[in-house]
């Protein structure tokens, strides 16, 4: 009876451990997704000088009321529109007319938006605001890019409400983005605009919906990082997806300002992927805290250069994200040597635990092909499930530009998945491997990643350096005590070491889960799965209940995949789904 009584306690206090730490995690993953929502939008009654999406939306129900492609009457009306608000305040805007070549080499008569609001020294180099007003034919182009051209309507008229700044604000709206960026090639083919010009700050949309990103820059973009710290009212942006930018194929109107060798800075929301040059880039589809998001960006960033000395902005890149509504950022030549740093310091941490005799040879050889292996069955697995739905039902709600209809319910699924691998792997490792096993091989394998990051993409190095750091300074002191898996498997050190990894990769993965399609995900359960190994403590606890464990992570993912087949052809969507599908 005694022994009863002493165990009963001991398996409720691990219940209640075991609760409280999904809890936290659960919680952790929820701020980050909520930190990283739009603000709430501005009513038209805000002060003159701040940004208000109402008012900025009544410029957008005339813009986006049809389609507006390059050359047709609709964008002529637009234009119309827009030089007759611009007019209203007072910076007497041009429409530069040019010709263009199109794709399919037809010849476009183009008609760029020029106006200039003066600032109080128009001698030195000035800001250009930029975005385009054509849209493509399919859809009327209310995001893409109506939103910004309201957006920089509605910042005009903060900014002339408000001081004057010091360099002049040029606002240039190109003609025949859509057709092949057009109107920026011929507008920076003028050897006058690129003099006079510092920097531009482009403003687009690949969605309808989500916070306004920040996803790249120029290069050697150290003072442009350093102005955006002071600057962003609520900044959303990071390196990595800045690095991963230059190596996709996908243009803006930035890129032509880019190759003119002009200093730039790029914003663009990126939810909502399903609306994107589709006839459902309409009003209805817009969402007022992304105008909102998308023209506070576009305030700051006005106010902040326009009292800027924009000579020469070209500083050292560096290495930047945003972390609850904190702009982190630190020179990229140090990426290089504290990688080494680290190399050193948990190859002497592996030395010191085995010396210890807190790690064994055996036990490292088995974590590595528990994790290397936990990482291919994932994969494999994730592999079958996105044939399994592909076939049914998935392939067929994919659109011409690549977007998947509740793609998020999938993404999330595989994530899923990739924990179901691990419940089942880790109740056969667990007896063979300790914690601190499994953690120093995560380590290694982050290692592996930030090595490679430091030389192909640096901006991507804070998503495993700063684990690392972490774990390495924890790790560390666990070795002084006599039992470290015992320190490691305590609260404080699942609350700190899981910390990172759970903020980070939460970003992370949200913004890959909106950009990019199905087929990225499946390389994203590795990363997924060494992510798991460092938080191994938790992932430890949370499957010692392993019959509950999986029972809950598989009617989880069941419910997003009968969700998404439930909702595989919503009734709104067929007609213009079965049409474009059709034509493309």
């Amino acid at each position: 009876m005694e022994s009863v009584v002493k165990k009963e306690p001991t398996k409720s206090l691990k219940g209640i451990k075991t609760v409280s730490i999904a809890f936290v995690v659960l919680i952790l993953i929820a701020a980050t997704l909520f930190v990283d929502q739009p603000p709430r939008p501005q009513p038209s009654t805000a002060p003159a000088t701040q940004f208000s999406a109402e008012r900025a939306m009544q410029h957008l129900q005339f813009i986006a009321k049809e389609s507006r492609p390059s050359g047709s009457e609709r964008i002529k009306q637009v234009r119309d529109y827009v030089v007759a608000e611009l007019t209203s305040l007072g910076i007497q805007p041009q429409v530069q007319q040019a010709e263009g070549m199109t794709y399919d080499n037809k010849l476009l008569e183009l008609h760029n938006i020029v106006g200039v609001l003066k600032g109080k020294n128009s001698e030195g180099k000035a800001l250009a605001l930029m975005t385009h007003y054509d849209s493509v034919d399919l859809g009327p182009g209310a995001n893409d890019a109506g939103v910004s051209v309201a957006a920089l309507i509605e910042t005009v008229r903060a900014l002339t409400n408000g001081e004057p700044l010091r360099n002049d604000i040029w606002i240039v709206i190109t003609d025949g983005e859509e057709e092949g960026l057009l109107g920026a090639k011929e507008f920076w083919g003028k050897a006058e605009h690129r003099e006079q010009v510092g920097l531009v700050a482009n403003f687009e949309a690949r969605g309808s919906k989500g916070a306004s990103i920040m996803f790249q820059t120029s290069e050697e973009n150290g003072a442009l990082i350093q102005h955006f710290a002071e600057a962003a009212p609520e900044p959303v942006t990071n390196s990595f997806m800045g690095d991963l930018y230059r190596l996709l194929p996908n243009d803006t109107d930035l890129t032509v300002t880019l190759r003119a060798g002009i200093p730039g800075i790029n914003f663009a929301y990126l939810g909502g992927w399903t609306a994107y040059h589709t006839p459902l880039d309409n009003l209805d589809n817009v969402e007022l805290s992304t105008l909102q998001h998308q023209g506070e960006n576009a305030l700051a960033m006005a106010r902040q250069f326009g009292d800027a000395n924009l000579e020469n902005l070209r500083s050292p890149d560096q290495v930047y994200f945003s972390l609850f509504n904190l702009f982190i950022h630190y020179p990229q030549s140090i990426v290089t040597p504290i990688t080494i740093l680290l190399w050193f310091a948990v190859v002497a941490l592996i030395v010191v635990a085995y010396r210890q005799q807190q790690i064994r040879l055996r036990g490292i050889m088995i974590s590595v092909l528990a994790v290397i292996g936990s990482a291919i069955l994932s994969l494999g697995a994730a592999y079958l499930l996105n044939q399994f739905i592909s076939k049914l039902w998935a392939e067929k709600m994919t659109l011409f530009n690549g977007a998947t209809y509740d793609a998020y319910l999938y993404h999330i699924s595989f994530m899923l998945l990739t924990l179901l691998v691990q419940a089942f792997l880790m109740k056969k490792w667990n007896d063979r491997t300790n914690v601190l096993e499994i953690m120093l091989v995560g380590m290694m394998l982050f290692l592996v990643l930030l090595t490679v990051s430091a030389i192909w993409l640096p901006g991507a190095s804070y998503l495993w350096m700063l684990p690392l750091i972490i774990h390495t300074i924890v790790i560390a002191f666990s070795l002084f005590k006599k039992d470290a898996d015992k320190v490691l498997n305590g609260v404080p050190a699942m609350l700190i070491t899981a910390l990172a990894p759970i903020v980070l990769f939460t970003t992370f993965l949200h913004l890959l889960f909106q950009a990019m399609p199905l087929s990225l995900t499946l390389v994203l359960t590795v990363i997924f799965t060494f992510v798991l190994a460092l938080l191994n403590p938790v992932c430890r606890l949370l499957t010692s209940h392993h019959r509950w464990f999986v029972i809950v992570l598989s009617v989880c993912m069941v419910g997003l995949l009968a969700w998404g087949w439930i909702n595989a052809v919503p009734s709104e969507a067929r007609p213009m789904y079965e049409h474009l599908l059709h034509d493309h």
